[in-house]
């Protein structure tokens, strides 16, 4: 007798254990499982068994060739890489000569080639980062007769090609003329001057005269550029033009890159 009392008082704890989900119910558990929005359910084959999910195959994503600093006015640093990048605007509608290469905010527009966001400042800060040094010997004013000073600079500009349409990069010397040599100025030109900087204690901070006037790379030489124009040519005024026959130059108010890097020998 206690047999069959103790048979039925299980058969009814089984019972009213089945009316409710619980852990050890695996309908219970697949309908309660929270899973991400991404993620379906665990495939089942027509037998019931559960099946294995595909492997992710995603391939990770690379690595970036080099970590950048980045600054304002669409300026980025590469210092591993050893090279520094600038967002400018081809100016590039001008027929008169150019007086500058690149000018910023309050810099002379109507004589320049690039126009950009940044700062000088940013600009020296950058090229002291992929480690060019500035003249210790500074010149001063416009125009002047002796050689510029400093570590020696590359610049090239990076742009989508006119007719082809392709990413192109050349010296951004094929994009100017020289009127005297009757081509493009000769390579090696650029020099880091690094323009005049002044500790300002009411600012708490240093100021560099290229911010002041606005204007960041001569081509008729100007001690106030953080980078200056060491070729003969860049003493006289009214030298250098926009060049007409640059080869896939983009229209005016295009956006181009500049690349500047450590001269190699």
């Amino acid at each position: 007798m206690r047999s069959a009392l103790l048979f039925l008082a299980c058969g009814f704890w089984l019972a009213a254990c089945g009316t409710k989900p619980g852990v050890n119910d695996p309908q219970a558990n697949s309908a309660n499982t929270v899973r991400p929005a991404n993620q379906s359910p665990t495939p089942v084959a027509s037998n019931g068994m559960v099946q294995n999910p595909p492997p992710d195959n995603t391939p990770a994503v690379p690595q970036r060739e080099a970590d950048y600093i980045s600054f304002e006015g669409g300026l980025k640093v590469y210092p591993r890489a050893g090279r520094v990048e600038l967002q400018v605007i081809l100016l590039g509608s001008q027929t008169r000569p150019l007086e500058f290469l690149v000018v910023a905010p309050g810099g002379a527009t109507h004589e320049a080639l690039f126009a950009t966001g940044a700062r000088g400042e940013h600009l020296k800060r950058g090229l002291e980062m992929i480690q060019l040094r500035e003249a210790e010997i500074k010149r001063s004013g416009r125009g002047y007769a002796d050689v510029p000073l400093g570590d020696k600079v590359d610049i090239r500009v990076r742009f989508a090609h006119a007719t082809t349409g392709k990413e192109t990069i050349v010296p951004v010397e094929d994009w100017l003329w020289d009127i005297v040599r009757n081509g493009p100025p000769e390579a090696g030109g650029w020099v880091f001057t690094g323009s005049f900087e002044q500790y300002n204690p009411e600012l708490n901070r240093s100021l560099i005269e290229s911010d002041m006037k606005g204007n960041l790379v001569a081509l008729w030489r100007d001690s106030s550029c953080v980078i200056d124009n060491a070729r003969p040519n860049g003493a006289v005024p009214d030298v250098y033009s926009p060049n007409p026959r640059a080869d896939g130059i983009p229209a005016p108010q295009s956006e181009v890159t500049l690349i500047f890097e450590a001269r190699k020998p």
